[in-house]
């Protein structure tokens, strides 16, 4: 009987674990890593990936009004924006970084500093590259004249940022919940996006995630200036 009984409890709490990871393999697969790994691929696109589902998912904004990896071009070629939010205050530029470590910058400096334990990298300031992208979108929509870009640098990781001489307009969001959101409050609306925006929208669709051969180009000119 002891026997017996020690079987049943053996069988019943095999069926239970089965069970449970039954359960917890149909959660895994829905989760967005499970049905995207491709967005998954580097350290870099994860990062767009959780800002993306953050604007989607926190903020409520519609998918069609976002546009990630678009490529805009410029007299050199094409510069990349990781990601474009249309709404009717303007276009909402995000420069996404998913740095780890110590990150030391200052507004008024070209290249920041990264810490990874003792190790030293430099990097062009995330402020700096919007500024440039800003500059991009303004000739590539020249006919809108009045079209307000606000800039955003994301962080989507743990690393310790250090900063100094910032302006009030030098958005850097990560460090509280609900930061883009009072920001955006702050904005004021901009009749031009009334009229333009799903000229703006088509635009833009049209340059983002484009084929293989504009992306190697794309990397291709950044390899040459700044590894000459």
């Amino acid at each position: 009987m002891y026997n017996l009984l020690t079987t049943s409890s053996m069988l019943i709490s095999l069926i239970g674990l089965c069970l449970i990871a039954y359960f917890l393999y149909r959660a895994w697969r829905k989760t967005d890593y499970a049905q995207h790994p491709e967005e998954y691929a580097t350290k870099g696109s994860t990062g767009e990936r959780l800002v993306y589902l953050n604007l989607v998912r926190g903020y409520n904004i519609p998918e069609e009004q976002i546009f990630r990896n678009v490529y805009v071009p410029t007299r050199n070629g094409t510069t990349e924006i990781d990601l474009i939010v249309v709404s009717k205050k303007g276009l909402l530029v995000f420069e996404c970084k998913n740095y780890a470590g110590k990150i030391y910058g200052d507004g008024h400096r070209r290249r920041w500093i990264q810490y990874v334990g003792r190790k030293k990298s430099f990097f062009l300031s995330p402020l700096l590259q919007n500024k440039y992208h800003a500059q991009a979108l303004r000739h590539y929509f020249t006919e809108i004249t009045d079209l307000p870009i606000i800039t955003f640098v994301t962080t989507t990781s743990n690393a310790e940022w250090h900063l100094r001489n910032l302006h009030p307009d030098d958005y850097i969001l990560g460090r509280k919940d609900g930061e883009l959101g009072e920001i955006y409050e702050r904005l004021p609306s901009a009749q031009c996006m009334t009229r333009y925006f799903k000229t703006i929208c088509t635009r833009l669709r049209q340059l983002e995630r484009p084929d293989e051969k504009i992306r190697e180009e794309h990397v291709e000119r950044i390899r040459r200036k700044y590894h000459k």
